[in-house]
């Protein structure tokens, strides 16, 4: 793509697709923030009222309440990568360096964010384009606001095409900061400056900020990848070119009732609170009488047309009614919980029930994972292959493990774990990655205190441990494979090994297989 190709390709997308998408993205976007004085009664539907002026501006700035960042929180804080297993072993896959450089455990939250929000997020995955550099992956998280990508047909046969379109891989892409442009292809990465720039992405319709003059192409840089090095997230895949929603679209309407109703119960609260007293057909001689009168318990007045009532104070159940409605629709349509939504009438329920009450939001977030979990696996991929790590790239049956943030006690899930490897044999080191709370990190070093117990072994200095679970590791390897535990502490260096005659439950066959062993004298273990 050569300087003309790429500014009229990015004139096409600015007018184009960015333009279509700012309207749906804005929209929900403001829905996600805090009212102002000035826009508040805008959004209460008042005819005719607008502006912080009117009466009822302050009551409609305390209106808001906002239950739309609560659900976005309930997902994304359960949506947490925490591994990455390669298909042969299920032992953490080397991209994972990739992530950890990246400082991924934290700037996933983003991207989860952003495509749980809007539907759709992206990640750039590229090489360092800076010479000298050393071979690296870089990842990005990128906020649909800012980019705009083109895709083919799933695998659908173009024409213009030398082979069928990969829809894993944008055609092109563009990412809009300002000024600043880059548009993203299969070779390379054009950078492109604007010198005017409209207020809004709906600007770019204009003729003005659309000539080519408005744009100055700055270089081209080729990142080498073989595709467009962009990976999208969707919080579905779906087959029939539906709209991407996300979960907060849907329930903007529903947010709009709630305070709406909210509005109206204040103005109620505010002007029907108190009970006021009302008199017909008489008026006091001056302002003494009035106020002697007012702070009277009982009134006398010769005049029998005189009449005395007072109004009473007005009922805002059915406003607290139709609030609760709202909200139980909101939690019933987003699958979210209701005790997190504070609905009343849940309170000292059990571990099991409150486990239950959460089964629709824990099929929704498997859902959403799934998807997730494939867009990052492609991320980890991309960033084996530009590292030159084929092996690793190729591997497509490689997963990434989810942390587990499901409403069970510790209490219960550790029993659980602890029958899986006392009645089903499953090896305990396999389990701990399933303890609620344990990171990969900690895993690490339990496995590495494990070793150092079972085998007897105390390194002189704690830089020695990287190397010693690496000796260790090998020397569990060779042991299952049949070899003499001396001989094999030999082989891998670790000679001198005293064996406590106990067998590690990683190395421990199973029962069906033992006793043949233990007929021969059991190998000296």
């Amino acid at each position: 793509m050569n300087k003309a190709q790429a500014i009229d390709a990015v004139r096409e997308m600015l007018q184009g697709p960015r333009s279509f998408e700012s309207v749906r993205l804005d929209k929900i976007a403001q829905a996600m923030l805090p009212w102002t004085p000035y826009n508040a009664m805008s959004h209460v539907h008042v005819k005719g009222a607008v502006g912080s002026n009117h009466p009822l501006a302050g009551l409609a700035l305390r209106a808001q309440t906002n239950f739309l960042p609560l659900v976005l929180d309930t997902f994304s804080q359960s949506m947490k990568v925490d591994n990455y297993f390669s298909g042969e072993g299920k032992e953490t896959a080397a991209p994972w360096q990739w992530w950890q450089r990246n400082k991924m455990d934290a700037r996933q939250t983003g991207v989860h964010r952003s495509a749980l929000q809007y539907g759709v997020a992206y990640a750039t995955v590229m090489p360092s384009l800076v010479a000298g550099y050393e071979d690296a992956a870089f990842i990005r998280g990128v906020s649909p606001r800012q980019m705009t990508a083109l895709y083919g047909e799933p695998m659908e046969w173009d024409p213009r095409q030398e082979s069928p379109v990969d829809d894993d891989w944008p055609i092109m892409a563009l990412e809009v900061k300002g000024p600043m442009i880059r548009l993203y292809d299969e070779k390379s990465v054009h950078f492109i400056g604007v010198k005017n720039v409209p207020q809004s992405a709906l600007g770019w319709r204009d003729s003005t900020y659309l000539n080519v003059n408005n744009f100055e192409y700055i270089e081209g840089r080729d990142h080498g990848v073989g595709v467009c090095p962009i990976v999208r997230f969707q919080d579905r895949m779906l087959l029939d070119d539906e709209e991407q929603f996300g979960i907060i679209e849907p329930l903007i309407n529903i947010q709009s009732r709630i305070d709406e109703t909210t509005f109206e119960m204040l103005i109620a609260q505010y002007y029907t609170s108190f009970i006021q007293r009302y008199v017909i057909g008489y008026m006091p001689e001056d302002e003494s009488a009035a106020m002697r009168q007012a702070a009277s318990d009982t009134w006398f007045f010769e005049d029998e047309k005189v009449k005395v009532g007072q109004f009473e104070a007005g009922d805002l159940k059915g406003y607290l009614e139709s609030k609760a409605s709202a909200v139980r629709d909101l939690s019933a349509i987003g699958q979210v919980p209701a005790q997190n939504l504070g609905i009343d009438g849940i309170s000292n329920i059990s571990e099991a029930a409150l486990a239950a009450l959460e089964t629709g939001k824990e099929r929704k977030s498997s859902e959403i994972e799934t998807s997730f979990g494939e867009s990052w696996e492609q991320v980890l991929r991309t960033s084996a292959h530009i590292t030159g790590d084929q092996s690793s790239a190729s591997d497509f049956q490689s997963e990434v493990k989810w942390r587990d943030a499901t409403a069970r006690s510790f209490a219960q899930t550790v029993d659980g774990l602890g029958k899986l490897a006392t009645m089903l044999d499953v090896p305990v080191e396999s389990l701990w990655e399933d303890i609620p709370g344990w990171t990969k990190a900690k895993v690490d070093r339990a496995r590495i205190a494990a070793d150092k117990r079972d085998f007897g072994i105390v390194p002189d200095d704690d830089s020695q441990t990287d190397d010693l679970k690496k000796r260790a590791d090998a020397l569990g390897v060779l042991i299952r494979a049949g070899v003499d535990p001396v001989d094999a502490a030999s082989r891998v260096g670790l000679d001198g090994t005293e064996f406590t005659g106990a067998i590690p439950v990683s190395l421990r066959p199973l029962a069906s297989d033992a006793t043949g062993l233990e007929d021969k004298g059991g190998g000296g273990l």
